[in-house]
């Protein structure tokens, strides 16, 4: 186990960065602040799994965007040039684009829902394993867009769990 005030001052970032990701325009401050905390948690308890699988879950999304810009940059020169102007199917783009868009959120969800499971069990914290939950179930259900409000209730569950986490 790490020190009592490592574990603290993590579920402080935690907390702070869970609350700014609530927030339009703030939310990558607060993803950032989540991470940090994260990986300090992860050297608190000695477990590795917590780090890794934020970290997988990040590069996950970040290369999932430059792939879609991609996809969607793609489709459409290939409509251009093999079929003419006219042949740019603005359906057929928006389903690779939105299917594409759906793997990388499963894909990031699995990971980010492994790093919570991993931080409850080290913390023995239950939020954090309700956060991961939501987090899958949000993913899951990213294509009804009912997963977005899920993410939000994932988020209150973390904010739950890294107040807990300080005191």
């Amino acid at each position: 186990m790490g020190s009592q005030e490592d574990v603290r001052s993590a579920g402080t970032l935690g907390l702070v960065g869970s609350i700014l990701m609530l927030i339009p325009y703030v939310s990558i401050i607060g993803d950032i602040l989540v991470l940090i905390a994260l990986n300090k948690l992860s050297r608190a308890y000695g477990n590795n799994a917590i780090w890794n699988n934020a970290l997988y879950a990040l590069i996950t999304a970040i290369v999932g965007g430059v792939v879609l810009a991609f996809i969607l940059a793609g489709t459409a020169y290939l409509s251009l040039i093999y079929m003419g102007p006219g042949a740019l199917s603005k359906a057929g783009v928006a389903m690779a684009f939105f299917v594409a868009f759906y793997i990388i959120i499963l894909i990031s969800g699995f990971f980010l829902r492994n790093a919570y499971n991993e931080l409850s069990r080290s913390s023995g914290v239950s939020d954090f394993g309700s956060a991961a939950r939501w987090y899958w179930l949000g993913a899951l259900l990213t294509i009804i867009i009912v997963g977005l409000i899920l993410y939000i209730v994932a988020d209150i569950y973390a904010i739950l769990g890294y107040s807990k986490l300080r005191g």
